[in-house]
C-alpha cells in the first residue's frame, strides 16, 4: 500500500503541468537565485538546502528594507552579497512573485493557519498585544528593531547560542550614553556589527525607549510569550499533504 501510495502521488506531481509566469525582473533576480546558488543553503517550496530559512513566501514575511540588508550586508551565518538597488529590485521581484499561496507553501505550518510559529513570533504578538495609543514611541522604536535583522541573532528573554544578550535587560546594564554608541557603532570587537540600514537620533532614540520597555516590563511580556508559543493549535486538514511527501 505504501508502495502505492508513492506511485499515485509520483504520478500527480509529474502530470502537474502549472508553470509560474514571471516579469522581466523577477527573471532576472531568478538568474541572480541561480547564479548566486541560493538554492544551496535556502528552499523555494521545500526543494534546496536546509541551512537557511525557506524563502518561498518570504515575501510576505520580509519588508524590502530589511530583505536589501540581508542582501548586502548578510546576517548571521549568511554572507554579504553586496547586491546593488537594481539586483536587490530584481530580487525582490522575484521573490514576490513566486509568494503565491494558490500553488503552494514553502514551509510545513504546524500551528493555526495565520499565526507566527515559535518564540520569536510569540514575542512579537505579546509585544504587539500590549502597546497601547500612549506608547507611540515605544510602537516607533519597535518598528525600527524589526525592520532591521536584530533576531537572526537576540533571542526573546534569553542569551542567544552566539553570545547575543538578552535586549530586555540591556537597558538595565548600560548607561544611556553606552547604549545609544553600541545602537549607533555596533559592538565590532563582541560580534555585533554596526545596524544596517543606520539608525539616526531619532531611530537610536526609539529603540531606546522599545529596550526599556522592554526592561520594565520583562515579567509579563516573557509570560505572554510562553503562553502564546504553547497555546498553538494543529489543524490536521489544515496542512499542505501533497507539497511534504
Amino acid at each position: 500500500m505504501l508502495v502505492l501510495c508513492f506511485g499515485v502521488q509520483t504520478g500527480l506531481v509529474y502530470s502537474d503541468v502549472r508553470s509560474v509566469p514571471l516579469s522581466e525582473e523577477a527573471l532576472a533576480g531568478r538568474e541572480l537565485w541561480q547564479g548566486y546558488a541560493c538554492q544551496t543553503c535556502h528552499q523555494l517550496y521545500g526543494q534546496g538546502g536546509f541551512l537557511g530559512p525557506d524563502l518561498t513566501n518570504a515575501a510576505t514575511r520580509v519588508d524590502s528594507t530589511r530583505l536589501v540588508s540581508l542582501l548586502r550586508v548578510g546576517s548571521g551565518q549568511m554572507p554579504p552579497l553586496g547586491f546593488i538597488d537594481e539586483e536587490a529590485a530584481a530580487m525582490a521581484a522575484f521573490l514576490r512573485e513566486i509568494d503565491r499561496p494558490e500553488i503552494g507553501r514553502g514551509q510545513l505550518r504546524l500551528g493555526t493557519p495565520g499565526e507566527g510559529a515559535g518564540a520569536q513570533a510569540a514575542f512579537e504578538r505579546a509585544i504587539e498585544a500590549s502597546l497601547g495609543p500612549e506608547d507611540a514611541d515605544v510602537a516607533a522604536g519597535y518598528a525600527a528593531w524589526r525592520m532591521r535583522p536584530c533576531s537572526a541573532c537576540h533571542f526573546p528573554f534569553r542569551a542567544s547560542p552566539v553570545g547575543a544578550p538578552d535586549l530586555s535587560l540591556v537597558s538595565g546594564s548600560l548607561a544611556p550614553d553606552s547604549l545609544d554608541r553600541v545602537l549607533a557603532e555596533g559592538r565590532p570587537a563582541k560580534g555585533m556589527p554596526p545596524p544596517v540600514p543606520p539608525l539616526d537620533a531619532a531611530d537610536r532614540a526609539a529603540i531606546t525607549a522599545f529596550l526599556e520597555f522592554l526592561g520594565a516590563n520583562r515579567e509579563q511580556l516573557e509570560a505572554a510569550t510562553q503562553a502564546l508559543a504553547a497555546d498553538r493549535s494543529l489543524d490536521w486538514r489544515a496542512l499542505p499533504w501533497w507539497e511534504f511527501p
